[in-house]
């Protein structure tokens, strides 16, 4: 590759590539990242609409809490199975609401490691109000004092929705 070819303007991530110089010797250049100058966005605006599909499959109870981490974390049913130690088929029937009712608390805690989720959030959707409207976020430590929380069942027994917004 020549050194006209191998610079990207990007400089949110940089990197070192090794290319040959106007001079015809290698050596190293700086430069920006292709894949995340041109494809870093559409890889977060698929994987929000991802999640936001997911979620609204959990809220309505069509899917279980595993599932929903599972494609998330784009786990295949046997790396879930594996990393949680659990067997396959046992996996297998978490992901469904209802074969998720037998679900022991050693699972879950399980489930919650695999997804490296504390416990109990493995069991609600959190979203936090920002400028009139709900979406799923973190909450930043040092802002829960100015943060009131609600929270509504939902049409899946397993899973409660909590939403956060800032008191005015």
């Amino acid at each position: 590759m020549k050194e006209k070819e191998g610079f990207v303007d990007c400089p949110d991530q940089q990197m070192i590539l090794y290319v040959e110089k106007d001079d015809g010797k290698y050596g190293p250049i700086q430069t920006g990242s292709y894949l995340t100058a041109n494809y870093l966005d559409d890889f977060f605006l698929k994987k929000k609409n991802l999640e936001s599909t997911l979620r609204d499959q959990l809220i309505r109870g069509s899917i279980s809490v595993v599932k929903y981490f599972m494609v998330l974390e784009d786990l295949t049913l046997s790396e879930l199975a594996a990393r949680a130690a659990i067997r396959k088929s046992r996996v297998k029937k978490h992901l469904d609401p209802s074969g998720f009712a037998e679900v022991t608390a050693a699972e879950l805690s399980r489930y919650a490691g695999v997804f490296n989720v504390p416990l109990a959030n493995l069991l609600q959707v959190v979203l936090i109000k920002n400028k009139e409207q709900f979406e799923p976020a973190m909450i930043l430590e040092n802002r829960t004092d100015h943060l009131e929380v609600i929270q509504d069942q939902t049409e899946n027994p397993y899973v409660v929705l909590t939403k956060i917004s800032e008191r005015t």
